[in-house]
């Protein structure tokens, strides 16, 4: 399977560099190669550079889902209700749900995207992730991996 496994967020706020240390993870592993890694840090509107249609693209980021912190989920776009601020017209604001509509709209929307999202426990100005969060790194690199190989061979 042709993947991008895309990372989403900044290294210096603590738990929000979940898709960074993921990433890490994937190549000192060396669990999942020919796949092509790619992080964008906190530019969601750089997602619109990568989105390519007929390639699969896995998305990892820190994402506030109300959950325990280390919890993992993994989920389609079309599985959320995303919610787009009108009133954003900042580019500094630019989050995924308004990348996913721009693709939509230029015709760069993939048809297989998963994004996988891991409850922070704190985002503060640090460097490494709380004991929880590196913990949920395996698990999901473990997501990638399935969904790379659903038949694990």
């Amino acid at each position: 399977m042709d993947v991008k496994v895309i990372a989403v967020g900044n290294s210096f706020y603590g738990d929000d560099g979940v898709g960074a240390a993921v990433l890490d993870a994937i190549r000192e592993s060396d669990s999942l190669p020919g796949i092509e890694l790619i992080d964008i840090h906190t530019d969601a509107l750089a997602l619109l550079d990568h989105l390519e249609p007929g390639r699969a693209h896995i998305i990892v980021d820190a994402a506030q889902m109300g959950l325990e912190p280390g919890d993992v989920v993994a989920f389609r776009p079309d599985e959320v209700k995303l919610r787009i601020r009108q009133d954003n017209l900042s580019v500094h604001g630019f989050g995924l749900p308004e990348a996913f509509a721009m693709a939509r709209q230029i015709g760069r929307m993939p048809e297989k995207v998963l994004i996988v999202g891991v409850e922070p426990a704190r985002i503060v100005i640090d460097t490494g992730l709380s004991d929880v969060v590196a913990a949920a790194v395996p698990r999901v690199v473990s997501i990638i991996q399935a969904e790379v190989d659903p038949d694990g061979g």
